[in-house]
């Protein structure tokens, strides 16, 4: 028996002591004294060990090279089990879990699996990291909570990450334990037969996909497909080809580009039968390149439905019968590449009596990103017997900086409701609303701390501990500060992204008495009191600086990750001196000289540059356009009202 297995090792000096470690493992204990790399260090992989284990082996011995200053030699013999550090399989254990122990001569890691191996590996490198030649004596006895565990990175709405960004967001992930890849893709695939649909948006390839693929495989990573099939259907249904699938009665094509639009309307004529054939086809075209038994379909935010060309049909079947009939024969098209169907839960949970209809070889993906999930809204799904995923998300939709608190009562607080409703999953959330914003490197602490909460519910508390232990581990922050400074720093900002794109879009869903007349932003934006919105730049401000500091001293495991955070500071700190600029350009008292429409105009095309450089080095051009459009239009606009 496993536990019998773990529990003859050494004596338990102390029964826990919390270390530098993502996620926190189930039971650590400590022990006196250490054991010491050196340049005899030997890495054995007993026979027992999978080929691919040599993956997370080369891992562990760079970074014992990088911290320790000594690269272990490589072997397989039987005869140096003994001494060093050794790996090995050993049958009975748990899938996923492993056992660490390290004495004074000997680091022994055991597990039921290669993907166990991999998992205590990465616990391993931890250590090593915190402790360089000195590894102290412990056990460590783990397994996860979640037997899914993933996130789910938006490469639709704007960005397109390139091949390479996506290798280290997958080693990244792996790293802390993550075992699931999921990219939203709406139009950003190259499909074969509908070149209309993907056309200026360097979308991804077949060959791409294919090759993350494999590359998810070595690091024991699934790479789901998501396709959206339904709602958000914005790019598809703009092209003269299919216009004339949308639930709406619009001349999609003739109408300009619209953020707005593009997040709150264009779903498909479930009604129709080309609207059935073309889902088909992309599903066709999509499946067979990934060797995952899952799909997901989407379906989510159908907002549209029954509302234009099937308004008499809803009102005889009502909305939900019409949602349902569709979701159906998605999930059909699914089930004949012999995949899993996934979908979002949001529509369904509108209509509560149909969902005893859905199939019991589906998963429900239950999602909500408020601080407070509503304790019962996973129960609709395990009363029913339907397989789910609880679905946090990172907070990083339409904010330069991710709004950390939040995402942190989110994350833990839907990992424990998933736990007790019987989840078989959970699912981190990184959207890209309108355009896409948010640079990867703000969105790490939110992924490693979904990867805590999904492996270790009980362990993981998401507060400042977890912020110490991400800048130390993640962001070579000896300090430990960097985390709560980012805390601090979200919980300041007052204007996001969102009013400044809906302040120039063109959509017709916005009426023009909601916005003030001589600059045409918002009313309910140019309402902000002044005061405290000058408060908040000026403590933005200072908060960027700290981080400026902080990054000097710090040597993280990604290069660009603090050039990421501190640019997204500024765009913080500008999106507020957008706001106090126009109103003092509209006659309101900010009390402030520094922050005129001239002068923040000219901030916004000196940190485009800087964001645009960021951008580029890690996506491809994609729609950036789009966001230095509305960042040129912005500065425009305040060049008309500093002439006025």
């Amino acid at each position: 028996m496993w536990h019998q297995y773990t529990y003859s090792q050494l004596p338990i000096l102390t029964p826990y002591f919390p270390m530098d470690l993502i996620p926190q493992p189930k039971r650590l204990s400590r022990r006196r004294g250490h054991f010491a790399v050196d340049s005899n260090c030997t890495l054995c992989l007993d026979p027992s060990c999978p080929r691919d284990t040599l993956v997370a082996a080369r891992q562990l011995a760079d970074d014992l090279e990088r911290f320790a200053f000594c690269r272990p030699r490589f072997s397989r013999s039987p005869g140096e089990r003994d001494a060093g550090i050794v790996l090995e399989v050993k049958r009975g254990a748990p899938e996923q879990g492993y056992l660490l122990t390290v004495s004074a001569d000997r680091v022994l890691l055991t597990a039921g699996s290669a993907a166990g191996l991999y998992y205590g590996t990465q616990t391993l490198r931890q250590v090593v990291r915190t402790s360089g030649s000195r590894l102290p004596c412990l056990s460590i006895q783990d397994e996860p909570d979640y037997p899914a565990r993933g996130f789910y990175h938006d490469c639709t709405r704007g960005k397109v990450p390139t091949l390479d960004t996506l290798f280290e967001l997958v080693e990244r992930m792996a790293h802390y334990k993550l075992n699931q890849l999921q990219l939203y893709v709406e139009h950003t695939f190259a499909f074969a037969k509908h070149t209309d649909m993907w056309q200026g948006s360097d979308p991804l390839t077949a060959e791409d996909i294919l090759a993350l693929d494999r590359f998810c495989w070595q690091h024991h990573v699934d790479l789901v497909p998501s396709l959206s099939t339904f709602g958000h259907f914005y790019m598809a249904l703009r092209s003269k080809r299919k216009e004339h699938l949308n639930e709406l009665e619009v001349e999609a094509s003739e109408l300009p580009f619209s953020f707005y639009d593009r997040m709150r309307h264009y779903t498909l004529d479930c009604e129709d039968a080309d609207s059935a054939r073309l889902v088909r086809e992309l599903i066709d075209d999509f499946a067979p390149l990934f060797t995952s038994n899952l799909f997901n379909i989407c379906c989510d935010e159908t907002f549209d439905l029954g509302k234009g060309r099937n308004a008499e049909v809803a009102a005889q079947k009502g909305t939900g019968r019409l949602y349902m009939d569709f979701l159906k024969g998605v999930m059909g098209a699914v089930r004949a590449h012999g995949k899993v169907p996934m979908f979002w839960g949001d529509i369904i949970q509108q209509t509560p009596e149909l969902i005893p209809e859905i199939p019991k070889d589906t998963i429900a993906l239950n999602w909500g990103y408020s601080a407070n999930v509503p304790s019962g809204s996973s129960r609709p799904f395990a009363d029913a017997g339907i397989p789910f995923y609880v679905c946090p998300g990172v907070s990083g939709w339409n904010q330069w900086v991710n709004n950390i608190d939040l995402a942190s009562k989110n994350i833990t607080r839907f990992a424990e409701q998933g736990k007790a409703y019987g989840a078989i999953g959970l699912l981190n959330t990184d959207w890209g609303d309108c355009g896409h914003i948010n640079l990867l490197g703000n969105s790490y602490h939110g992924l490693a701390l979904g990867a805590g909460a999904s492996w270790n519910v009980n362990g993981t508390d998401g507060g400042k501990r977890f912020d110490s232990t991400f800048s130390r581990l993640e962001l070579g922050d000896v300090t430990g500060e960097t985390g709560g400074v980012l805390r601090q720093l979200s919980s300041e900002i007052i204007v996001t992204w969102t009013p400044i794109s809906q302040w120039l879009d063109p959509t017709a869903h916005i009426a023009s008495d909601q916005r003030e007349p001589t600059s045409g932003i918002l009313e309910s934006t140019l309402a902000l009191s002044p005061r405290k919105l000058s408060a908040a730049y000026d403590r933005i401000c200072e908060l960027r600086s700290r981080l400026i500091e902080l990054a000097r001293a710090a040597s993280p495991q990604d290069s660009l990750v603090y050039r990421e955070l501190i640019c997204g500071a500024r765009g913080a700190a500008l999106m507020h001196a957008i706001v106090l600029a126009v109103q003092a350009a509209t006659g309101r008292d900010t009390g402030r000289s520094d922050v005129s429409a001239y002068r923040v105009a000219d901030e916004i095309r000196r940190f485009e540059i800087q964001y645009s450089e960021l951008w580029h080095l890690r996506n491809r051009p994609s729609e950036y356009w789009r966001i230095r459009d509305v960042l040129m239009r912005a500065a425009a606009r305040l060049d008309e009202l500093g002439r006025s």
